[in-house]
C-alpha cells in the first residue's frame, strides 16, 4: 500500500529545508529547482503550501507515459510511483497529464528527464523531507489512513 506526504500548514515555518534536503539526497546538490517537492508562500496571508506527488491510486502520469513500466514505474511491493531516469526520454507527458496545479512531475532542468517524489523509496529512513522538517509540518500517511 503506497503512502504519501501530508503537509500541515499550521506548523510550517517556510524554512525550505524540505526542498533543499530533497535536492541534495536525489541530485547531490542544493537547489530548489532540483527538489521533487515545492514549498510556496501565499503573500497575502504568509501561509505555505507544499506541493508534492500524491501517489494517486490511478495515476494519470503513469498512463500517459509512452514508456510505462520502463520509465515511469510502480513499485510492486510498496505501490510507490517513480521515474526511472535512466529510461526516461523527458517528453513531459507525465507532467502534462498530472491533474494537480502545478503538476507534481517536472522535467529536471539539466538532465532533461522527468522527476517527481518517489517517497525516497530506496532510503531506509523514508522521505528525507519528513525527517528533516524541524517544525514537524510533514508526515507520511499510508493509503489505509486515507480511506
Amino acid at each position: 500500500m503506497s503512502t504519501r506526504i501530508v503537509h500541515d500548514p499550521n506548523n510550517c515555518a517556510g524554512c525550505g529545508v524540505c526542498g533543499l534536503m530533497c535536492a541534495f539526497y536525489h541530485e547531490k546538490e542544493y537547489g530548489h529547482s532540483l527538489a521533487r517537492n515545492e514549498l510556496v508562500r501565499d503573500p497575502f496571508d504568509a501561509s505555505y503550501a507544499f506541493h508534492v506527488c500524491q501517489q494517486c491510486k490511478s495515476p494519470h502520469c503513469y498512463f500517459a507515459c509512452p514508456k510505462k513500466d520502463v520509465a515511469l514505474c510502480v513499485d510492486l511491493k510498496t505501490g510507490v510511483k517513480y521515474v526511472n531516469t535512466a529510461e526516461c526520454v523527458g517528453c513531459g507527458s507525465c507532467s502534462n497529464a498530472c491533474p494537480f496545479t502545478p503538476p507534481r512531475a517536472k522535467v529536471q532542468p539539466v538532465k532533461k528527464v522527468s522527476f517527481k517524489c518517489d517517497l525516497c523509496r530506496d532510503r531506509e529512513d523514508g522521505p528525507i523531507c519528513v525527517e528533516y522538517c524541524t517544525m514537524h509540518a510533514l508526515r507520511k500517511e499510508s493509503g489505509k489512513e486515507r480511506g
